[in-house]
């Protein structure tokens, strides 16, 4: 009896266990079954489609990872989330930065220009949509008026308003309005509404990315060696446009692009930069190289891979092939020091290691092109000038600076500059000329207008010989001051240093005449004031440099009180030489500065007033006038 007791608690014992076993693999079961619930609800929450985002099947769970969490339970396929998106090819997908365009807005109540912040409220802005708390708030509308496209007729406006209600609260009324354009050439009716706006661009895919960066960065990235664009671009148009890629051959007859060099995405170089036509450029980018292997070998730093080029004259298939010349060649030093060298040797000048092999000497440290063209557009020379330097291996990595000028070659037959007419404009540069023997004419030099009387330009590194390219026109009734540092040597010739000095501060063809009006012809020989000369010196000092040169410009009101016009009198031009040694005149580093300056004084007379006489009386009577009682 007590045997069959103890089976039938056995029995009952095993019966609990099975069925709480169940429980717990139901509750599993439940809860698995909630977590997917939660994932499908987050699924519809973040709607990637309306966002114009595709969703892809990394980003949701793995729900095998969640089942795995708990021991000893089989894997049910009740408990893992089915996968319903379809696989969508990698290439229809936008990159993930381009993002999908937003539709435009062209309904005039739903423009809102000054909302500027994305989910919070603007303050004081009527149309933000945000502002649904803090309208109570507001104490005036940052917009009062809306409008739509401005170029219609009748054009609708949205009229903003703030009221406040009987609690002393802000409240904003809206309205809608039609308005009328009194424009002559307003639009009556738009038949193409896309026309009223900016065309959508193309989203950048990975199929289309290579075609839009050759459109809009194929310029600046250009390629020197696309021989088949090049070779489209050649018409039968004789000269350059502007902004024409100028065309050079090499020594194998293939066509390339002016290399300009210049900085890209990084400071680096870039040497297949193109140049254009007429398009004044300077750049400054970093050069990075190894100055034991790259001193003789790399052609960056050597001055003949810049000469060497042979550049088209113009587009056409018949244009000349000219060179380029080199006009001048400035060594700098390791301290800093600049000399001057014969340009006809520019082939000794190549980088060279020294023997200590921690200095590169004669490395390209500048490079300035001057294009001369004609009024066709076909290119007459090319002068470049070169500036080289020493340097060390601790100076790696260098900047290196380009300059490219372009200059119209002026002829006999092109028309002159006024400057007034017929007195002179404040502003505008001076008229001058230099006298010829040949011809009793004044050559006037203001056709060009870089030419003229000029004075030294001001640049950051105050150097006489780096700035004596660098020179501003005179203009009329405008002061100017300017100066610049020489760095002198021990042993310094004092005749050759007076005459470098002063043709720096006078500047090249400087000029012997001065028109006295603005608009004075050549021919009329008595209109134009010789420029004076006076030489302030001292005879105790057996070296004498100039230290200062002044233009003294004398005008007066010329014509009537009413409209009276600048006449030039007379001008003088003021040398100041040292008043003592030139040891003491230079600093410890051997620094001497100069000043140049230019000063327009006024020598009108004031005009007196006049009056005229008072009239007098002279009245006759008739002789019977008092009758009768006279």
């Amino acid at each position: 009896m007590a045997a069959l007791c103890c089976l039938l608690i056995l029995a009952f014992l095993k019966t609990a266990l099975c069925i709480e076993h169940a429980n717990t693999t139901e509750s599993i079961n439940i809860t698995l079954k909630d977590a997917n619930d939660t994932f499908s609800d987050r699924e519809d929450s973040l709607n990637f489609t309306e966002l114009g985002i595709t969703p892809t099947p990394s980003s949701f769970p793995d729900s095998s990872e969640s089942v795995t969490a708990f021991p000893d339970q089989t894997e049910s396929t009740d408990t893992s989330i089915p996968n319903t998106t379809p696989d969508v090819p990698r290439s229809a997908l936008p990159l993930p930065v381009s993002g999908v365009l937003p539709v435009p807005v062209i309904e005039v109540v739903k423009l809102c220009p000054c909302n500027l912040q994305t989910g919070q409220c603007d303050i004081n802005c009527c149309c933000d949509p945000d502002c649904t708390e803090e309208v109570s708030l507001f104490t005036d509308c940052s917009i009062k008026t809306v409008s739509s496209d401005p170029r219609l007729c009748q054009k609708d406006t949205v009229v903003y308003s703030i009221n406040t209600t009987a609690d002393g609260l802000s409240r904003v009324q809206s309205s809608v309005q039609q308005e009328v354009n009194p424009d002559v050439f307003c639009i009556q009716s738009a038949n193409y509404e896309e026309g009223m706006s900016f065309g959508a661009p193309e989203i950048p895919t990975e199929e289309n990315f290579d075609s839009l960066f050759g459109q809009f960065v194929g310029f600046f990235f250009g390629r020197s060696r696309d021989t088949s664009a090049q070779s489209s671009a050649i018409g039968n148009v004789p000269g350059y446009l502007c902004g024409d890629v100028m065309q050079t051959v090499n020594e194998a007859g293939e066509q390339e692009s002016f290399p300009f060099p210049a900085s890209a995405a990084t400071a680096h170089c870039l040497d297949a930069n193109p140049a254009a036509f007429l398009k004044d450029q300077t750049s400054r980018c970093v050069r990075s190289f190894d100055l034991g292997q790259d001193c003789s070998s790399l052609e960056a730093l050597d001055l003949r891979a810049y000469i060497t080029f042979k550049i088209r004259t113009g587009k056409n298939e018949e244009a000349k092939v000219i060179g380029a010349e080199v006009s001048a060649i400035t060594l700098e030093s390791l301290e800093g020091t600049w000399t001057s060298v014969d340009p006809a040797e520019s082939a000794v000048y190549f980088p060279v290691l020294l023997e200590s092999g921690d200095v590169c000497n004669n490395v390209v440290k500048q490079v300035k092109y001057i294009f001369r063209y004609s009024e066709a557009g076909e290119i007459l020379s090319v002068m470049a000038s070169f500036l080289l330097g020493a340097i060390k291996s601790i100076m790696v990595p260098i900047q290196q600076e380009f300059q490219i000028t372009f200059l119209q070659e002026i002829t006999s037959t092109a028309g002159m500059r006024f400057s007034g007419n017929p007195g002179y404009v404040v502003g505008l540069p001076l008229v001058a000329g230099t006298r010829t023997a040949e011809y009793p004419l004044l050559q006037n030099s203001s056709t060009d207008p870089k030419g003229s009387l000029t004075i030294l330009q001001n640049s950051g590194e105050q150097d006489c010989l780096l700035g004596s390219s660098r020179r501003s026109p005179v203009l009329f009734g405008i002061d100017m001051v300017s100066g610049c540092t020489f760095r002198l040597s021990d042993a310094v010739n004092c005749s050759l240093l007076s005459e470098v000095i002063l043709s720096v501060l006078k500047g090249q063809n400087f000029p012997d005449h001065v028109a006295s009006f603005g608009n004075s012809l050549p021919q009329n020989t008595l209109d134009w004031v010789p420029i004076q000369i006076q030489t302030i010196t001292t005879s105790t000092q057996t070296c004498s440099i100039p230290q200062s040169y002044h233009l003294e410009v004398k005008w007066t009101k010329y014509g009537t009180l009413v409209n009276p016009q600048a006449h030039i009198v007379s001008i003088m031009e003021t040398v100041l030489t040292n008043t003592s040694s030139l040891a003491l005149l230079t600093s410890a580093g051997g620094l001497l500065s100069v000043t140049a300056s230019v000063s327009f004084v006024d020598v009108s007379a004031s005009p007196s007033p006049g009056f005229k006489v008072p009239p007098t009386i002279d009245a006759k009577l008739p002789v019977d006038f008092f009758f009768p009682f006279v």
